[in-house]
């Protein structure tokens, strides 16, 4: 098996099974040929065994594994990335991380990395980690192009589509799922193009659905929708905010109205290609049921 097949799939199958995943990360070390494939590897780690599993010893053993390669370098993109990736773990764990040391954009992306870490672990601790890490984003006023606008936008869109998830919510929940996504919304308008800023509004129509504000819900929905129109309205982007907007209406008892999103929704899918319209089947068959 080269790298491209080992990474590609441990992500395909992490979400259903992170503790298999996990037991064959090690299995990747020996086909990894530079930097770039190191940082994958690292990422991924980081990913499974903090965010899924929660096992932040596990994951430290596997980023010292790493640090032991011939591709890793010290004071390069890997140093670099496995200090605040170690940090990270830490935090999660309860340890007295002092990172007075690190720059300030890296302070930023561990809080945040390990208000990740904990959203389905400690709910109360990772809305503390990711308030703080916004709170310093702030007032470090880093430009558009730092690094960090990117960390805060994908953490605040993972830790949102967890607790979406979640059947019962908690009030601490429901308030972290809400910051996330507004979260992702602020920072991908900075650090994405059109493309993750009309996704980061799905993912606020959604996050506001499950709370059950319908009026939220709505207005984001819509602002998806006007975004993707604005920009030669792709028809997967079409689709998912039809969706949206369908489930939002089919929640509030707007039949009529979640009818003609249905409809709507089913024009985007036609015009896909068939690889898309595999796995687009089931949110069309949702929005139907």
């Amino acid at each position: 098996m080269d790298f491209e097949t080992f990474i590609d799939t441990a992500w395909t199958d992490h979400a259903s099974d992170a503790a298999a995943v996990a037991r064959r990360l090690d299995d990747g070390i020996a086909l990894v040929a530079d930097e770039a494939q190191l940082n994958r590897l690292m990422h991924l780690g980081q990913h499974v065994y903090g965010e899924h599993l929660g096992e932040w010893r596990n994951g430290m053993g596997f980023l010292d594994r790493l640090a032991a390669l011939p591709a890793f370098g010290v004071d390069g993109a890997s140093g670099q990335a496995q200090r605040r990736a170690i940090a990270a773990l830490r935090l999660a764990e309860g340890a007295d991380v002092r990172m007075g040391h690190l720059p300030v954009s890296d302070r930023v992306r561990v809080g945040a990395m390990a208000a990740g870490n904990l959203a389905a672990h400690d709910t109360v601790r990772a809305r503390r980690l990711l308030e703080e890490a916004l709170d310093l984003a702030q007032r470090a006023g880093l430009p558009a192009t730092d690094p960090m606008h990117r960390a805060l936008a994908v953490t605040g869109n993972t830790i949102a589509g967890t607790l979406e998830e979640k059947a019962d919510r908690t009030a601490d929940e429901r308030a972290l799922m809400i910051l996330a996504a507004q979260t992702a919304r602020r920072h991908w308008a900075i650090a994405g193009t059109w493309l993750e800023t009309e996704r980061a509004e799905y993912r606020l129509a959604i996050t506001w659905l499950q709370a059950g504000d319908l009026v939220r819900a709505r207005e984001h929905a819509q602002a998806c929708l006007a975004i993707v129109a604005a920009n030669q309205g792709a028809p997967l982007e079409r689709l998912f905010g039809w969706e949206a907007l369908g489930r939002v209406e089919r929640a509030a008892g707007n039949e009529a109205d979640h009818v003609q999103a249905l409809a709507r929704a089913r024009e985007a899918f036609a015009e896909l290609g068939e690889s898309d319209q595999s796995w687009c089947a089931a949110s069309i068959d949702k929005l139907a049921a």
